[in-house]
């Protein structure tokens, strides 16, 4: 599978796991807690993860602009 193709399904879970994550933040006291103890360090995992992939993915694009030499 192509860089491409993997950013194409990282990003967008990526992105709809972030707002699962801050919406279990906000509504920490309408979900019941044990619920709550369970899906949201269970969201925090997958952002971590897909984050790190996501990074790895692009850390080229990450090189050349953040980390160009002043020669």
């Amino acid at each position: 599978m192509t860089k491409a193709k993997l950013l194409k399904i990282v990003n967008p879970l990526l992105a709809v796991d972030f707002l699962c994550l801050i919406g279990t933040a906000l509504l920490d006291d309408v979900i019941p807690r044990e619920i709550y103890a369970v899906i949201h360090p269970v969201f925090g995992y997958i952002f971590a993860v897909c984050l790190i992939v996501h990074l790895f993915l692009n850390w080229s694009w990450i090189k050349t602009n953040y980390f160009k030499k002043n020669s």
